[in-house]
């Protein structure tokens, strides 16, 4: 089975935003001394939007609390940002309006390149978002295997940091587990203890309720956990954040993979140890999918809309002229013309 997410990169939209400009997909340009390339130098988030119920409205998951997460990763590692929030949800609309499709959802990589500087000397980045449309049927549960290699500790490359120089394990781990027949690999950290899988968080549930590894497993500080954690409470399910073995892993009755990629894929086997899919996982799944389809603001998550279609019709603008060599413009030309 394909893995989700190599199911959006497989994909070429026809645009990308480059610091606040549209520019055509095959045309954004990064040079080959860039940092971004010789260093690995480069942090991103993603984020994704969903149609609601009735097809009207199209809207953001906690646009907030990634523009805040990819502030933190920059500063980890000493990138400047030079836009606002109201300039990155901005470009985040920009490119709905003209990659939507109204029978999917679509799921945005912002990514800050260093494309300036040598060793923290003179340091800029530009500001690249991608968007890859997604399905909206539930994706098929997954076979993972436990992975030889490890996730790095804090004092190494602290996982909190969303950088690309972080997924080099995970590359390393995905490879290895399809050589063996597995669709994903999960990681652990240096005492043996789970800490996540390639590109997701990991939840168990049993007889004790729902449990994930906190941050300080070396895990992603997760915004979908955080949101799960919130549709578990409201479905009166215990959850907890702790230290999860490898032992208590395989012999849980339920497992999980949580990202705003994944929303919360069910897992039918790790290492030939099997799992339930008519659990608690599964209906928090379904919950989770309700709150993302209209109903979150009640627990306190926000969805900001980036388009309409209250007439129950809409079709993508006419793109404006874009530049072909993947130069950069000011966001307040992007702002003036939203």
């Amino acid at each position: 089975m394909a893995h989700t997410a190599s199911l959006s990169q497989l994909q070429k939209p026809p645009w990308a935003l480059v610091n606040g400009q549209l520019v055509r997909y095959e045309d954004v340009q990064i040079h080959i001394s860039a940092e971004a390339l010789t260093r690995a130098l480069s942090v991103f988030e993603g984020l994704k939007g969903y149609w609601s119920q009735s097809g009207e409205v199209f809207a953001v998951r906690e646009p907030r609390r990634h523009f805040e997460r990819l502030c933190r990763s920059a500063a980890l590692l000493q990138i400047p940002i030079d836009f606002t929030y109201e300039e990155f949800l901005a470009g985040l609309r920009t490119l709905a309006e003209h990659l939507l499709d109204p029978d999917r959802d679509l799921w945005f990589r912002p990514t800050l390149y260093v494309t300036q500087g040598h060793w923290g000397e003179g340091t800029r980045a530009d500001l690249v978002v991608t968007a890859f449309s997604q399905q909206k049927d539930d994706p098929d549960p997954m076979r993972l295997g436990v992975s030889t290699w490890r996730r790095s500790p804090d004092v190494a490359l602290p996982s909190r940091v969303k950088c690309s120089a972080n997924y080099v394990v995970a590359r390393l781990a995905r490879i290895e587990a399809r050589r063996l027949g597995y669709d994903d690999a999960l990681l652990l950290n240096d005492f043996g203890r789970i800490a996540e899988a390639t590109g997701a968080c990991v939840l168990i549930a049993d007889r004790s309720g729902i449990a994930t590894p906190p941050t300080s497993e070396c895990c992603l500080d997760s915004i979908t956990v955080d949101v799960l954690q919130r549709a578990a409470v409201d479905l009166g399910l215990p959850f907890e954040r702790r230290p999860i073995e490898r032992s208590e892993l395989l012999s849980a009755d339920e497992c999980g993979l949580a990202g705003t990629i994944s929303e919360l894929t069910l897992v039918t086997e790790v290492d030939g140890f099997h799992y339930s899919q008519a659990g608690v996982l599964s209906r928090l799944r379904q919950r989770y999918l309700e709150l993302m389809r209209g109903e979150g603001e009640r627990l306190g998550v926000e969805l900001v809309p980036l388009v309409l279609r209250p007439d129950g019709y809409w079709s993508a603008p006419d793109a404006p002229a874009a530049a072909s060599d993947g130069t950069s413009t000011d966001f307040a030309q992007l702002n003036a013309s939203a």
